[in-house]
């Protein structure tokens, strides 16, 4: 850890210098997208309809660097449609490669087009009448050793030694992401499929969680319609839920009491404890079922500025209660 001293402050003439090396990596890299998006190799579009075709799963594999770049695409592809798995190559003549079945569809990444062991391994796949693919910078040995060899335009790294894999796989990463678009849009691939994908993440919640995943359904603030002002209050006050419900024997929903119309009655004057649950409750409060969506129990809420809203089964029976407090807390939001 560095120790606060004079000497560990950057002295300030160096500032711009620094600054201007970061806005050089930067452009470096953002312009050689830029340029494989005016320089697409022509057969990129072969690899997407060899993976819209494949019936089994796509493999990435590549050491190093390009290894990491493999492992993004496989998370990437996998949360848009595409099954998809990486193979480590030192691995894969140890055993791994048994994982591989004849449908699967085999990329291998390498910057220099070289590798010893995705040489080992795709003259096995060749073989096994697997269909492969090589994503590089650059010709090498394993491009006499695929189906199909997509060579990305390359022309330096941003690396000030020309050495370190910064724009090289920043460039296959980007095309690997365009190439899971593409197949991802070509395979109508909605937003309902990303969040059973993604079921922990705020979308896939939006799309799945349900409103009876989240209510309150025990121990519920309930009233009958004979109650006394003062039950009312001890009830609304020891359950916390800013509202009683009014029913029936059978639990069959007559109306709310909320604050505002605790509030509203206390206008009455001294008379008010003479009024019992009938007197005080809004008669058709807004209700909903359990099973429809949390997002869209939100969007009530908000339309109506209201906080809670109680949920009844087809015969108008109370379930429970959700809170917009509930519902927020589980990062579902209307933006």
């Amino acid at each position: 850890m560095l120790e606060n001293s004079k000497e560990n402050i950057i002295p300030a003439k160096n500032f711009n210098n620094i600054k201007q090396d970061l806005i050089d990596v930067l452009y470096t890299e953002a312009n050689a997208i830029l340029n494989l998006a005016n320089n697409l190799p022509i057969n990129s579009v072969d690899l997407v309809n060899a993976i819209l075709n494949t019936s089994g799963r796509v493999i990435f594999s590549g050491m190093g660097k390009s290894g990491l770049v493999a492992k993004k695409l496989v998370a990437t592809f996998s949360s848009t449609g595409t099954p998809a798995l990486y193979l480590d190559p030192a691995q894969a003549m140890h055993g791994d490669l048994g994982m591989l079945k004849p449908e699967d569809l085999f990329i291998a990444l390498s910057k220099s087009g070289s590798g010893l062991e995705l040489e080992q391994i795709l003259s096995i796949l060749k073989n096994n009448e697997n269909y492969t693919v090589l994503i590089s910078c650059a010709k090498g040995p394993l491009s006499g050793l695929v189906n199909l060899d997509i060579c990305l335009p390359f022309t330096k790294e941003a690396c000030h030694l020309n050495l370190a894999p910064t724009t090289s796989s920043t460039l296959t990463m980007a095309f690997g992401d365009a190439v899971s678009v593409a197949v991802s849009k070509l395979k109508n691939f909605g937003k309902s499929d990303f969040a059973r994908a993604h079921p922990a993440g705020a979308l896939g919640k939006r799309l799945l969680l349900k409103v009876k995943n989240l209510i309150i359904n025990q121990d519920l603030p309930l009233l009958n319609l004979e109650n006394s002002f003062q039950d009312i209050l001890y009830l609304i006050s020891s359950k916390k839920l800013g509202l009683g419900l009014v029913v029936d024997y059978n639990k069959k929903l007559l109306g709310i009491i909320t604050d505002g119309d605790l509030r509203r009655s206390v206008q009455a004057g001294p008379t008010v404890f003479n009024l019992s649950a009938k007197d005080i409750m809004t008669k058709n409060p807004k209700i909903i079922n359990q099973n429809i969506l949390a997002y869209d129990a939100l969007k009530i809420m908000e339309n109506f500025k209201i906080t809670s809203l109680v949920t009844v089964d087809d015969n108008n029976l109370v379930t429970g209660v959700i809170h917009i407090h509930d519902i927020l807390k589980q990062g579902i939001s209307r933006d």
